[in-house]
């Protein structure tokens, strides 16, 4: 590449990257930016993003140390904490706003697209990603200790 040309930043592959790192989907960022999701909502979907990412995609771990050259059985660990949450989170919140959080967290679905697919209106979707965010935000602050190893 020419030293006149600029330089394009690429996301780290999502194995390497710590889930802090990972960007936010745009309708979150806009959401947190004009203050309707705080912290600890930012805090929740991307730990419930990274537990699905884990657990249901089998993406790799972004916290795995990586000096065991695959010979512990933390990996394993893991991946079986990540679908223990996750599967603990779908019974309480269920199919259809799990389907929310996945076209918005995982798919980073714009916000017109997700208020055709929810037949609402988009301000009516904002404040119902607030809502389910909020709640989510419960639910891991609840959330039983033995779902938290691994």
């Amino acid at each position: 590449m020419p030293a006149d040309t600029p330089a394009t930043h690429t996301p780290a592959p999502s194995d390497t990257a710590h889930p802090a790192e990972l960007p936010l989907p745009t309708v979150i960022e806009v959401l947190h930016r004009i203050g309707t999701l705080n912290a600890q909502h930012i805090a929740a979907a991307r730990f419930w993003a990274t537990d699905y990412r884990i657990g249901v995609l089998g993406e790799d771990d972004p916290n795995l140390d990586r000096t065991s050259f695959g010979l512990s059985r933390r990996p394993l660990n893991g991946r079986m904490g990540s679908i223990n949450r996750y599967r603990y989170i779908h019974e309480i919140i269920g199919n259809r706003y799990e389907r929310v959080l996945i076209a918005t967290m995982i798919n980073n679905m714009p916000m017109h697209e997700l208020a055709y697919h929810t037949q609402h209106n988009p301000h009516d979707v904002a404040h119902m990603i607030a809502v389910l965010l909020e709640f989510l935000t419960r639910q891991y602050d609840a959330m039983p200790g033995h779902l938290w190893r691994g």
